[in-house]
């Protein structure tokens, strides 16, 4: 091998040829590599040549194995360091920048011959088929952070990736060598497939789906690639054809066992003590829902609607019981994902500083998403017109309605005057509630079929004489004349003060039968009737 600097030979113990090259003395005397040179193992293979600096390879060099290059590049204290490029059965694998030894930053990673052996001609024919298998961060030999990911050039249509098709597969980020953060995939056509977020190489998360003709086909959450939770899924012209819940990549479906829970949740609601308008509104909803999901088998696009509500009324109609039945509902209609239920008020959504009711605000909605916000006595959040934190409130909440208008429910809910003066205090409220129920007092009969389940519920009975007596009180209330009349709260009222009398009655005897524990008598009536009872609960 000719040198053109003076060089110094090293040999090893058996005589063989070590190194030749640039040397220097150290502080002990001793001869070490510094200078280009050039170094051999002992069957005279050359294991590196380049740069030395105090007996360590430093600056650039080339280092081979078994008389093959394996890299290419510089160095910084033995170590790979800087650009250079790497190799595999002498054909360039990668190349890029190292650190301490390891691929480390920008880089370039390629197919390994065998995976382009059979288009070996073509690829001379067409340098534009040469891509890489990667190309983009490395961190620790691994690929990590943002980069591109290509196919291996092999396709069953050889002239196809001749007349100048991508070969790119996936653009985004990487973690340990796989695909983790936000990416999109490619077919081999160079037609874009999906895009979103991606976990451990799958799709995961939000994303979006695509047809051949670039038209979005599902926008929503994916697992491991399948739709699986809230999206959208739409026809090849754009029109969404359905907007719900998806699992294991199919819509979800009303099957036998789904029918079978909506209709024991109807048998609930139909068993609660009237409230006609809230259970025809509801099964107008459920009839509605149930002919969009055969819309959508049919492919025919589903008409969205908003499936928010108004509630109006006196107390005490079950107006909370309602809304936590619908929570349920809904979720086995694939209209909300969990049908959870939360409850709230002025204090629970506004806060005494500027700029916390927001905040507080999305706090509420966070916990509420995916099912049911109830607000009851929703007017409140408006005192006046100079009440800043109340509009901050509905402000807010207008705009995380819109937010999340495919997977929670709002239901505000008040007296009737007073609701009307609500809706009409933001325009915005107008086009999100287009549902209105109406509640209206219970009717005298109606209270005591309330009383009478009260009583069987929590293991009471009566005779005749005592439903006589009850009967003949409840009908002198005037229900409609009394301004914000209770309702079911006057009966559980009056219910629990009847057995705040039978106590009293039963805790004279000595003993007491299992069957006295269970009855209310005439006396129990009389005795509230006696103490105005049943005037003084309204």
């Amino acid at each position: 091998m000719t040198l053109n600097y003076e060089e110094k030979e090293m040999l090893y113990p058996d005589g063989t040829l070590m190194y030749c090259g640039g040397v220097k003395k150290n502080d002990f005397g001793h001869d070490i590599y510094d200078g280009k040179g050039t170094l051999f193992d002992q069957e005279g293979e050359i294991l590196f040549e380049g740069e030395f600096v105090n007996h360590m390879k430093q600056g650039n060099g080339i280092m081979y194995l078994k008389g093959q290059i394996i890299y290419q590049g510089e160095f910084i204290q033995n170590k790979k360091q800087g650009n250079g490029i790497l190799y595999k059965d002498g054909q360039v694998y990668y190349e890029g920048h190292f650190r301490n030894d390891l691929m480390e930053g920008y880089g370039v990673l390629y197919y390994e011959e065998d995976a382009i052996a059979p288009f070996k001609e073509l690829r001379a024919q067409y340098p534009h088929l040469n891509q890489p298998q990667y190309e983009g961060d490395f961190i620790w030999n691994h690929m990590q952070g943002a980069g591109k990911l290509y196919y291996a050039p092999e396709s069953p249509n050889a002239v196809e990736l001749a007349n100048g098709v991508t070969s790119l597969q996936y653009d985004g980020y990487f973690f340990e060598d796989m695909k983790h953060g936000k990416g999109k995939n490619y077919s081999r056509q160079g037609v874009l497939e999906s895009e979103g977020q991606f976990k451990e190489d799958a799709m995961t998360g939000q994303g979006t789906l695509y047809y051949a003709n670039g038209q979005a086909s599902y926008i929503g959450e994916l697992v491991n690639g399948e739709k699986h939770g809230r999206g959208d899924y739409f026809n090849e012209e754009g029109k969404i054809i359905y907007s719900g819940e998806f699992i294991n990549g199919e819509r979800l479906r009303i099957t036998p066992e789904i029918e079978r829970e909506i209709e024991k949740l109807q048998k609930q609601l139909d068993g609660l003590v009237g409230l006609p308008n809230a259970k025809k509104e509801l099964h107008n909803l459920i009839n509605f829902i149930k002919i969009q999901s055969l819309r959508v088998d049919h492919g025919l696009t589903s008409f969205p609607i908003t499936y928010h509500l108004v509630f109006s009324g006196n107390p005490g109609t079950g107006k909370t019981t309602v809304a936590r039945i619908i929570g349920q509902i809904y979720k086995h209609l694939g209209v909300l994902s969990s049908g959870h239920f939360v409850e709230t008020d002025r204090a629970g959504l506004v806060a005494g500083y500027v700029g916390q009711t927001a905040l507080k605000v999305q706090e509420v909605v966070n916990k509420a998403k995916g099912g049911v916000l109830f607000i009851d006595e929703a007017y409140s959040l408006i005192n006046d017109k100079q009440d800043a934190f109340g509009k901050e409130a509905i402000d807010s909440l207008l705009k995380v309605m819109e937010d999340l208008r495919d997977d929670l429910v709002v239901i505000v809910a008040g007296y009737t005057e007073l609701m009307e003066e609500f809706l009409l205090a933001n325009p915005g409220f107008k086009s999100r509630f287009n549902h209105f129920v109406q509640i209206d007092n219970f009717s005298t009969d109606e209270l005591y079929d309330i009383f009478a389940m009260l009583c069987k519920n929590n293991d009471y009975l009566y005779g005749d004489v005592f439903g006589y007596h009850m009967k003949e009180q409840l009908h002198q209330i005037p229900v409609e004349s009394i301004p914000n009349f209770s309702n079911g709260r006057y009966i559980r009222n009056l219910f629990e003060k009847l057995v705040t009398i039978q106590s009293n009655r039963l805790i004279q005897q000595e003993d007491i039968t299992r069957e006295e524990l269970m009855e209310f008598t005439e006396e129990d009536i009389l005795l509230g009737i006696a103490e105005s009872l049943f005037d003084n609960t309204f």
